[in-house]
């Protein structure tokens, strides 16, 4: 399997606070990005990393070996700053089967990583969040199947949101959809279309999530992650 990994875009509320690509700051001794690739599970043996924007020259000079982990690593471009689906087909020419696709200003829980790559079919990893509106929201059926999600909604529909890990295959890149109001292709929408053709997406609930995109949540991380392997160390 291989891991496609959004590392491009300008990173703009870190930027008023820190210098460089917000993947590359230190939590815990280690690049944020670090913690999200040391976490991906066995099955992945190849890294398609996405970049672009004006912090591309520092991710690819950090990873100049080309290599991550005894993992190959494939360099894509994404010209345009489109949105989230868009920076997701950028790999499309890399992509073999089913893939491993997240975002990589984010630390994700290992045992949900895992969990995702072992389902049989298309799968989505979500959290439980006090501030649904600024995500992409997820709705269910009993079985935990994905049959609504919405981009950044306005009005409450669910406290569970999509927090930037997902396992998909060549039909991804293949849905047409429209880009959205604010000119952005929406990674809700691809899903939509999915299903609209009979497509089956799993919602896994995360066992652990922490989303990297401004000073506070990267001190929290510090803190919590700081915090654990303290606790490793002494034991």
């Amino acid at each position: 399997m291989q891991a496609v990994v959004l590392l491009a875009g300008k990173g703009t509320r870190m930027a008023m606070d820190y210098e460089g690509p917000k993947h590359l700051l230190p939590v815990a001794g280690k690049p944020v990005v670090e913690h999200a690739l040391d976490r991906l599970p066995c099955e992945v043996r190849e890294l398609v990393f996405i970049v672009g924007g004006p912090h591309e020259k520092a991710i690819r000079q950090h990873f100049s070996d080309g290599t991550y982990g005894g993992r190959r690593i494939v360099f894509l471009v994404q010209e345009e700053p489109l949105g989230i689906a868009h920076a997701f087909r950028v790999a499309a020419p890399a992509i073999t089967g089913r893939w491993l696709g997240i975002v990589g200003d984010d630390i994700f829980g290992p045992r949900s990583l895992q969990n995702l790559v072992q389902q049989q079919g298309l799968a989505l990893v979500g959290s439980r969040v006090a501030d649904p509106q600024h995500f992409g929201v997820l709705v269910t059926d009993e079985d935990g199947h994905l049959v609504r999600s919405v981009e950044k909604p306005k009005t409450f529909i669910s406290n569970l949101v999509w927090n930037g890990a997902m396992v998909m295959d060549r039909d991804f890149f293949d849905a047409e959809i429209a880009p959205s109001a604010r000119g952005e292709y929406e990674t809700p929408d691809v899903w939509m279309k999915l299903i609209a053709v009979g497509r089956k997406i799993k919602v896994i609930e995360a066992d652990f999530w922490l989303p990297i995109n401004d000073k506070q949540q990267l001190e929290e991380a510090e803190k919590l992650l700081g915090s654990l392997e303290s606790d490793n160390l002494e034991k």
